[in-house]
Formats: structure tokens, sequence, C-alpha cells
């Protein structure tokens, strides 16, 4: 039978590996508190009272919470801004993030794909990015807030079941539109659009539609 130490461990590995953090990653995420994850998952390390309480805030989980069996992995717009600021500029994990950089303006594409999304609506992020067009549709989250998506929707904080393209099941978080789209910020995204559009064929690129 696994222990509380056993649980822990096990799912601060999942997590890990989730997000593709190496064990040196986590470390350098925890380096503000001078505490050391390496050699947790080999045995080499015991599980403390504030290791167990740092890891978890990483993911922007409180450790009362990460302990849950019912706690699974966050959006990754949903992570603190350090740990976004961190996983992005890694050069090694340039490639996970494909797709959002396919247009400069994916704000103004997802604000396009809400337009009609009433007040009170709950949605998860993959109903949105499916609407998009390619790259776009193959990102993984959606940064809610900032820019154009910015007081839009907010996190509900649970989670709904259900299944991806190869029919698996998967989890995501509910959101819930909290003000609609008006006229002038869905004429600010279509002007963001064609703006991008007409630079893109004056470079001879291929438009996001």
């Amino acid at each position: 039978m696994m222990t509380n130490e056993d649980k822990f461990i096990a799912k601060s590995k999942d997590f890990r590996l989730h997000f593709k953090l190496t064990e040196d990653d986590v470390d350098t995420l925890l380096a503000g508190k001078k505490l050391k994850y390496k050699g947790l998952e080999l045995g080499t390390r015991t599980v403390t009272l504030e290791l167990a309480e740092a890891y978890p805030l990483i993911y922007g989980i409180e450790y009362c919470d990460f302990k849950k069996d019912e706690t699974t992995f966050p959006e990754f717009s949903e992570l603190p801004q350090s740990t976004q600021d961190y996983i992005n500029d890694r050069p090694e994990g340039a490639g996970d993030t494909v797709g959002l950089k396919g247009s400069k303006n994916m704000a103004s594409y997802v604000v396009r794909a809400i337009k009609d999304y009433p007040v009170g609506y709950e949605f998860l992020n993959v109903e949105v990015l499916k609407e998009l067009p390619s790259p776009l549709n193959q990102a993984s989250s959606i940064s809610w807030k900032n820019g154009l998506l910015k007081g839009l929707v907010k996190s509900m904080n649970k989670y709904k079941t259900y299944e991806d393209e190869n029919g698996e099941p998967k989890r995501g978080i509910i959101y819930k539109v909290l003000n609609p789209v008006t006229a002038e910020l869905l004429e600010k995204a279509m002007k963001n659009i064609e703006k991008e559009r007409l630079e893109e064929k004056k470079t001879g690129g291929d438009p996001v539609d």
C-alpha cells in the first residue's frame, strides 16, 4: 500500500513530466526558496514539509489541494507567470509551443470564435481551440488574462472530462463567460486579423484564415 509520501512523489513526477520539466528545471524554479527536488523520485531525497508545500506552487496549486486525488494538471495558461515564462524561454522547450506562434494575434481569432458566447456560458478551452484556424488549433492553451481577452472569462476551478480526437478521455478546466464580446472588441479583433493577412500577402506567406 502506498504511503502519503509515495503518493506525493508519484504525483509530483506526473506533474513534472506533463509539463516536460526536468528535475534540474524544478530545482531552478525552487531556487528562490533554497530547496532541492532532484533525487526525490529516486529516493535519495526525502519529502520535507517545506518541499511538500513549495513544489505544488510551481503549478499554482496549494499543497492542501495538490494532495487531493481529484486535483489534476492545470491548463498552461493557469500556471504562475514565472513558470510560464520559464517553460517558454527554455531553448529545449521551443518546440512545445508550436501553434502559438502561427499568428501574432491569437487573441483576435479567439475573440472571433467566442463572439456569440452569452454571459454565464461555461466551456472548455478545447471547444474554442478547435474553432481556430491551423496552426492555432494545435495549441494546448489560451492566455485569457492578457490583451484583448482580459476580463472576458474566468476559471471555475472545476474540471470536466471529454474525449480527444483519438477518443481518449481527457480533463479540462471549465471557464465561464463574465463579459460579452462587444461590437468594439470584435471590430478591433477583425482589424488585427485583416492587418495580419495583408502583411502575410506582402511577405509571400500563407495567411491564417
